[in-house]
């Protein structure tokens, strides 16, 4: 899907909670201080007409979801960063807390030294692949 298209999906979800086309030509309206006709708005829809960014941003603000906003920063180098280095984080608390609990059970005389083996090597595959994203070499 191109990015006219993903817009659009977006807006008319936003249209639709708004409750249709009047109603998000009188948000977009107000939010502007001028007059933005409900055929503007279908028109925009259609793909005969493209979105400017501040009617996005107006109704986006009305609905309280900004859904464009959230899409178009998923593109910057430092968003796409800061969600892969959260996930790999995710994955090494994750790895982390599994090799704990099987070294722990292991000490305790309830666990198993394959299972603290095998989680302790999913940890080092983890830190590894952590280590690779700082570098830069993996996302």
């Amino acid at each position: 899907m191109n990015d006219a298209a993903m817009i659009r999906a977006f807006m008319g979800g936003l249209i639709d909670r708004a409750g249709g086309f009047d109603a998000a030509a009188a948000f977009i309206g107000a939010r502007l201080g001028h007059e933005v006709s409900k055929g503007s708005i279908s028109k925009r829809q259609s793909g005969q007409l493209d979105w400017p960014l501040i009617e996005i941003m107006a109704l986006e603000d009305a609905v309280g979801d900004r859904c464009v906003r959230r899409w178009l920063s998923q593109s910057l180098p430092e968003v796409e960063e800061g969600v892969c280095l959260l996930r790999g984080a995710a994955v090494l608390a994750r790895e982390s807390g599994e090799a704990f609990e099987a070294v722990a059970d292991l000490a305790a005389g309830t666990g198993c030294r394959e299972k603290a083996r095998k989680e302790v090597a999913d940890l080092i595959v983890a830190g590894k692949s952590m280590a690779a994203i700082l570098e830069g070499g993996a996302k």
